[in-house]
């Protein structure tokens, strides 16, 4: 290894390797420049007919989206959620159901508000209930509903989860068709604080066939390493190696297409 020739060919191999190093750099680059950031405007409210239908799953464009519907709550329906956190705190949701305009008598799933403690959350279901807001515009984010969780010890009515599909089971008088999302109010009734809901994280696609290129020239530098190893090895074994089979060895390597050559 320490032999003139072989360190040559070392710093040639150094060379090409970090040729091959910073074409892998630029290709990296580039996969990060030309990545798309998918930006989708979920600050400004749309109509929810416009974003999302009845009795269909969610998509990428509806949840998160700012949107905004008419319509009706219906008195008995308000329901207290449990195991919420809002900013890092646990504590309550009141869920209600609201008739809604677009298209005609159908059923969403409204989060109206978030509450410490259970007794206040309760207090403020139970006037909902009663004197539940009349018809007027509601405003806010539309999420995605959690999967249905069945209470495993208590009543069967005491909630864990905002599932649409558990709620519709609940609600006094259903309504289908239903949406199946979840809308957050912007702002909370008087004994509620408004529910923390932040727009979604805008996602960036990076361009994979740049990172596949990237990868190669790595590959094509390691290789650079290994190459010189082999001539290096070659010629470590050509010359610890017996009289006999050095001048097969010699042979190999003088023959057309036989061996790596001299080091």
């Amino acid at each position: 290894m320490l032999r003139p020739r072989s360190l040559g060919y070392l710093l040639l191999a150094l060379l090409v390797a970090a040729v091959f190093a910073a074409l892998g750099q630029w290709q990296l680059g580039r996969a990060v420049q030309a990545g798309t950031v998918i930006v989708r405007p979920t600050e400004t409210v749309k109509a929810l007919a416009a974003v999302a239908r009845p009795q269909s799953q969610q998509t990428d464009a509806s949840v998160g989206q700012l949107v905004t519907t008419r319509g009706s709550w219906v008195a008995g329906d308000f329901l207290v959620v449990g195991d919420r956190l809002n900013r890092g705190d646990r504590g309550f949701w009141v869920v209600g159901h609201a008739i809604v305009d677009e298209p005609a008598r159908t059923s969403l799933a409204v989060g109206l508000g978030w509450a410490k403690d259970r007794a206040s959350a309760d207090r403020v279901a139970a006037a909902l209930n009663i004197h539940p807001a009349g018809d007027g515009t509601i405003t806010g984010r539309y999420i995605d509903s959690d999967p249905a969780e069945p209470s495993v010890s208590g009543s069967p009515t005491v909630l864990s989860a905002v599932s649409t599909a558990r709620l519709i089971n609940l609600w006094s008088s259903p309504q289908i068709p239903v949406y199946e999302g979840v809308l957050t109010l912007r702002s909370a009734p008087a004994g509620l604080t408004a529910i923390y809901s932040p727009r979604p994280e805008e996602q960036v696609e990076l361009n994979f066939l740049n990172l596949f290129y990237a990868a190669e020239w790595a590959l094509f530098a390691l290789a650079a390493f290994y190459v010189w190893y082999r001539l290096v090895r070659d010629r470590w074994e050509l010359d610890t190696a017996d009289p006999e089979d050095a001048r097969e060895l010699h042979a190999e390597a003088g023959a057309p297409g036989g061996g790596a050559g001299r080091a």
